[in-house]
């Protein structure tokens, strides 16, 4: 049975299996986005898993006053006292400052296409990495494809079209992809016990369009 709660600035929304023994999994949405993006992944954990669906009602809110909020909320119910957070986009910046007022109680994170911009103090975030601050607990950073849409029109321009300027913006797409594949591994640096999965074939909205995986 699903439980919604509204606060001051965010909302929450427990689903899925309350007697369970696993730690309590919560959803962070990205930035524009709504726990309504988790959907279609919540419907495949709640017979196992208790999710709580956290959404920031108000983006003009400074993170950090919506995380004390969350951790408000959650010192304050009867909800599982242990956390595996997924975040996706923007929403990793909140799992990394939860993560920053909890780490004992975080048992694990999923990343899936987090990291793109420096959305938290640089100090903070390389503190973060030094200390391995997930110690063996583990962490899984989930890379789709960004340029999915991108790389489709090129491919389209190119069979019909061959130019200086196609061969720059190939150049463009490659260097970007780079540089995304090399934001996405840093964030690897928080926990000894780590993966990372390329799922090509989705764009930015992989939580939407894959949310098995």
């Amino acid at each position: 049975m699903a439980q919604a709660t509204q606060n001051t600035i965010t909302k929450f929304e427990v689903v899925g299996n309350s007697d369970t023994s696993y730690p309590l999994i919560i959803a962070l949405h990205g930035s524009g986005d709504s726990c309504e993006s988790w959907a279609d992944l919540a419907e495949l954990l709640r017979p196992a898993y208790q999710v709580l669906l956290w959404d920031r009602e108000d983006p003009y809110v400074r993170t950090d006053i919506a995380i004390s909020e969350l951790v408000n909320f959650l010192d304050n119910s009867n909800l599982p006292k242990q956390y595996v957070l997924i975040a996706h986009s923007y929403g990793g910046t909140s799992a990394r400052l939860f993560l920053e007022a909890r780490p004992h109680q975080v048992a694990g994170i999923v990343l899936a296409k987090t990291g793109a911009k420096p959305t938290i103090d640089a100090q903070l975030k390389q503190r973060q990495y030094n200390k391995k601050i997930l110690g063996n607990k583990p962490l899984i950073v989930i890379r789709g494809n960004t340029l999915k849409r991108k790389q489709l029109q090129y491919d389209q321009t190119e069979q019909n079209l061959a130019s200086p300027s196609l061969l720059m913006l190939k150049e463009l797409l490659d260097a970007t992809d780079k540089e995304d594949e090399r934001l996405k591994k840093a964030q690897l640096q928080l926990s000894r016990n780590n993966r990372y999965v390329h799922i090509p074939d989705v764009s930015h909205d992989v939580i939407i369009e894959k949310p098995e995986a």
